[in-house]
C-alpha cells in the first residue's frame, strides 16, 4: 500500500465515524453510559455574529479564529492579535499591510510602497498567497491570480501567528491572517470624504438598518481616484460590498455577502531596483529618486475586475449545537503591462556610466482567476461530568482555478535623465497554462475545559489535495496529508493564561514533479506564550516564544529543483497596552526572530539568513484624548523601527535598520461630525524596506499625509 492510501484510509476510519455520531449528538449524547455521564449540554460563548461583529472596548474579544468555534481570544492557544475598526482605519489605511505595520510577527510592505498588492510575512514566510483568509475561507492565491480587498469593506482583521493547518488545511508556515466582512446588523449610518497630499480624493460610505422579521441590509462602498507618490502613477479604483440577512421560520439565519472591486491605475516605480543606488550611494548619481519611475505612462497599465458572493448559513440546535455552513464563490481578471529594472547596463549590478543606463524588463500579464469554496463546521459544548467538552466537527472543500498568460519583452532607461522606454515589443508567451487546484479536508477539535482552568486543546485533520497544469510543462499531482495541533493551557484569576503547544503544517506545491518537487512542504512548531487579558481591565500583555521547522522547501534551479532544503524560524514576540484612565493610552509591539537554512543542497547557504527578513521589528504608539475645553481633540504619535535585513543569499550584504515616525489626531467638530489627520513617515525618511537581492530593492513609502471628514447620524 502507498503511503498516501494508507494516510487516507487512516484519517477516513479515524474522522468520519466520529463525524457521524456528532451529527446525532442530541439522542447520542442522552444515553446511559457505564464510563460517561451527562449533565447537560451547554451553550458555547455567543454565536457567530457575536464573534465576527465589532471589536468593542474590550481587552479580550471573542473571535472564531484559530478554533473556528467562538472563544475569547485568550483561550485560542496560538499568539493572535485582532484589529478593530479602530484599528484599521486610525492611519486611514488604503491597504490592509498598511493596517497591519504595528502588529508582532508581520512584516509588511515587503516589496516597499506597492499600491495593488498586499505583501505579508509572518514569523519570517511568506503569507500574502497562502495565509490570507476571508471569513475564515482561504483567498488562495498563485502567481498574479490573486483577489484584493478593501479594508472599508472589514470589520476586523485577525493574525493568527504560528502553522495552522490542523484547522485551515494547507496554508502559510509563519501563520494567517483572517478578513472578517462588514455584516448586516445594527443600524449604520457613515459617510468619510478624503484629500491626500499627493493629490488624491476618496469617498467612503457605510449604510445599513435592521429590518422585520430577523432582516438587515447593508451597503458598504469605497472610491478613490487620483495621483501617487511617485512620477506619473495615478488611476481609480472603487469598492461595492452589499450584505443581507434574513431569518427562517425554524431559526436559520441566513447571511449574504457580495464584493465588487475594480482599478484602473499605473505602477510604483520604487519597488523593484538594484541595491547600488538604493541601499549604497552609487560614485556617478549617488542615489536612486524614491519617487522615480521608469517604466512608460502611454504603455504602464494595471487593470484589476473581481467580485465574489458569500453565503453564511447557522442554525442552533435543541442539544445546544450549532451549525454554520459558509459558501463563496469568485472571479476575478488582473491585467498588467509594465516596464521594470533589473539591474544596470548588461544587467550589471553597479553602473558602467555616469548616466545610470539601467536595463529593464517590459512584463505582461493577463490572468484569470475562478474559485469556489464552502466550510461546513458542526459545534457545541457537552459537561461529561468532571470535563467540559467544547466539540467541533467539520469539512471543509475548496477548488482554485487560475488562466494565466506571461510574456516579456527587453529595453532600457536612465537614472539620470529618464525617458519614456516606449512600447516593447514581446516574446511568444513563456506562461500559458491553466492551473487547477482542488482541497479537500475533514477535521475535528476537543477542547476540554476542567479542574476550575485547565483548557486542552487538540486538532486533527487530513487533506486531499489535487494539482493539475496543462501546457508545455503540464502535470498532475496528488497529495494526502494529516496535520495536528495538541494545546495545554491554565487560566490562572485575574485573567491570566499561560500556553504551550505543538502543531504541525503542510503547504501544497503547484510545481510539477518532473521538476524534481514531489511532495508538499511540512513542518512543525511548538510555541509557549502567555496571555494576561482580566475582563474589564484597561490593559493586556501577551507573549509568545517559538521554533517553526520548514522541511521539502524547494531548492536548485528551474527546471532542476529538488526538496532538500528546510528553514528554522525561532523567535519571540511581544504586545500590550494599557489605558491610563485620564485620556492617555499606549501600546506596543515586539518581534524579535532568528531564521537560518538549516539544508539546502548549497552546502555554503546552511547557517545563513533568508532574505527579506529583519531580525526584530518594534513598534510603540500613544495616544491622549484631550478633556475640557478642548474634549473632542485626541492626538497621537507612533514610531515603527525595522531592524537589520540581508540582501543576499550569502549574507555579504545587507539592508540597514530604519525608523519612521507616524501621527495622527481627531476633533469632533459637531455631534457625529469628525475631522482626522494622519502623516505616515511624517520626516520623509528615505529607507530600503528589503531587499531580495542585487536586483531586487524596495523602497518605503515616504511622507504620506491625509485628511478625512467623517460624518455619522
Amino acid at each position: 500500500m502507498t503511503r498516501t492510501a494508507s494516510l487516507r484510509g487512516s484519517a477516513l476510519r479515524i474522522v468520519l465515524p466520529t463525524l457521524l455520531s456528532v451529527c446525532c449528538a442530541g439522542p447520542a449524547f442522552a444515553q446511559d453510559s457505564s464510563s460517561v455521564t451527562v449533565l447537560e449540554p451547554l451553550v458555547v460563548l455567543g454565536n457567530q455574529e457575536d464573534a465576527t461583529g465589532p471589536v468593542e472596548d474590550t481587552n479580550n474579544p471573542p473571535t472564531v479564529t484559530g478554533s473556528k468555534s467562538p472563544v475569547y481570544a485568550s483561550e485560542v492557544p496560538q499568539s493572535l492579535t485582532i484589529l478593530g475598526a479602530d484599528d484599521l482605519h486610525r492611519f486611514n489605511a488604503d491597504r490592509v499591510s498598511e493596517a497591519l505595520r504595528y502588529t508582532p510577527g508581520v512584516t509588511t510592505d515587503v516589496f516597499g510602497d506597492d499600491n495593488d498588492y498586499d505583501w505579508l510575512r509572518i514569523r519570517g514566510f511568506q503569507a500574502d498567497q497562502t495565509g490570507i483568509f476571508l471569513d475564515n475561507a482561504q483567498n488562495l492565491s498563485f502567481a498574479f491570480g490573486s483577489f484584493y480587498t478593501d479594508p472599508y469593506a472589514l470589520e476586523r482583521v485577525e493574525v493568527l501567528r504560528g502553522p495552522s493547518s490542523a484547522l485551515y488545511g494547507g496554508s502559510n508556515p509563519g501563520g494567517i491572517v483572517n478578513y472578517v466582512s462588514k455584516r448586516p446588523g445594527d443600524r449604520v449610518r457613515e459617510v468619510i470624504l478624503g484629500v491626500e497630499d499627493a493629490p488624491a480624493g476618496s469617498i467612503a460610505f457605510d449604510y445599513g438598518d435592521p429590518l422585520e422579521n430577523g432582516q438587515a441590509y447593508r451597503i458598504v462602498g469605497r472610491v478613490k481616484g487620483g495621483d501617487t507618490y511617485d512620477e506619473f502613477n495615478s488611476g481609480v479604483r472603487g469598492t461595492l460590498a452589499p450584505s443581507y440577512k434574513f431569518e427562517t421560520s425554524n431559526g436559520t439565519e441566513v447571511t449574504l455577502l457580495a464584493n465588487a472591486h475594480i482599478a484602473d491605475e499605473q505602477h510604483n516605480g520604487s519597488t523593484f531596483l538594484p541595491y547600488a543606488g538604493t541601499v549604497t550611494a552609487t560614485e556617478q548619481f549617488g542615489y536612486i529618486d524614491r519617487d522615480a519611475n521608469f517604466s512608460d505612462p502611454d504603455w504602464d497599465e494595471y487593470s484589476r475586475e473581481q467580485f465574489s458572493a458569500t453565503a453564511i448559513v447557522e442554525h442552533t440546535f435543541d442539544n445546544g449545537f450549532t451549525l454554520t455552513g459558509i459558501g463563496r464563490g469568485g472571479v476575478a481578471n488582473v491585467e498588467e503591462s509594465y516596464w521594470y529594472p533589473f539591474g544596470y547596463a548588461g544587467y550589471a549590478t553597479t553602473p558602467s556610466d555616469d548616466q545610470g543606463t539601467l536595463s529593464l524588463i517590459a512584463f505582461q500579464h493577463d490572468t484569470l482567476t475562478r474559485t469556489a469554496q464552502t466550510d461546513i463546521r458542526y459545534y457545541g459544548a457537552v459537561d461529561t461530568g468532571p470535563v467540559t467538552h467544547d466539540l467541533l466537527f467539520g469539512l471543509d472543500a475548496r477548488y482554485y482555478w487560475l488562466d494565466e498568460t506571461q510574456a516579456s519583452g527587453f529595453g532600457s532607461n536612465q537614472v539620470v535623465n529618464p525617458t519614456n522606454p516606449g512600447t516593447p515589443t514581446l516574446g511568444d508567451p513563456y506562461q500559458d497554462a491553466t492551473t487547477t487546484q482542488s482541497q479537500t479536508g475533514l477535521y475535528v477539535q476537543d477542547q476540554l475545559r476542567f479542574g476550575d482552568g485547565w483548557i486542552v486543546t487538540g486538532n486533527l485533520r487530513h487533506d486531499f489535495v489535487d494539482t493539475e497544469q496543462d501546457g508545455a510543462s503540464g502535470f498532475s499531482r496528488n497529495d494526502s496529508e494529516s496535520s495536528y495541533r495538541a494545546a495545554v493551557a491554565y487560566e490562572f484569576p485575574y485573567g491570566v493564561t499561560p500556553y504551550v503547544s505543538y502543531s504541525t503544517f503542510f503547504n501544497p506545491l503547484i510545481t510539477s514533479p518532473a521538476n524534481g518537487v514531489t511532495e508538499p512542504e511540512t513542518g512543525e512548531q511548538v510555541e509557549a506564550g502567555l496571555k494576561w487579558a482580566p475582563r474589564g481591565a484597561d490593559f493586556y500583555l501577551a507573549a509568545a516564544v517559538f521554533q517553526i521547522d520548514r522541511e521539502n522547501v524547494v531548492t536548485g534551479v528551474f527546471p532542476n529543483y529538488n526538496q532538500l532544503g528546510a528553514v528554522r524560524s525561532t523567535g519571540l514576540e511581544f504586545e500590550g497596552g494599557y489605558d491610563f484612565g485620564f485620556g492617555l493610552s499606549m501600546a506596543g509591539a515586539a518581534t524579535f526572530l532568528d531564521a537560518e537554512v538549516t539544508e539546502d543542497t548549497d552546502a555554503s547557504l546552511i547557517g545563513k539568513t533568508p532574505t527579506l527578513i529583519p531580525e526584530h521589528e518594534l513598534s510603540a504608539r500613544a495616544e491622549y484624548a484631550f478633556p475640557g475645553q478642548l474634549s473632542g481633540l485626541a492626538i497621537g504619535a507612533g514610531v515603527r523601527h525595522r531592524g537589520e535585513s540581508f540582501a543576499n543569499d550569502s549574507n555579504t550584504l545587507s539592508v540597514p535598520d530604519s525608523t519612521v515616525f507616524d501621527l495622527y489626531g481627531s476633533y469632533a467638530l459637531l455631534d457625529g461630525v469628525d475631522l482626522n489627520l494622519s502623516a505616515t513617515n511624517i520626516a520623509d525618511k528615505r529607507y530600503v524596506t528589503a531587499c531580495q537581492t542585487e536586483y531586487v530593492c524596495s523602497y518605503g513609502a515616504g511622507r504620506e499625509i491625509m485628511l478625512t471628514l467623517k460624518a455619522t447620524w
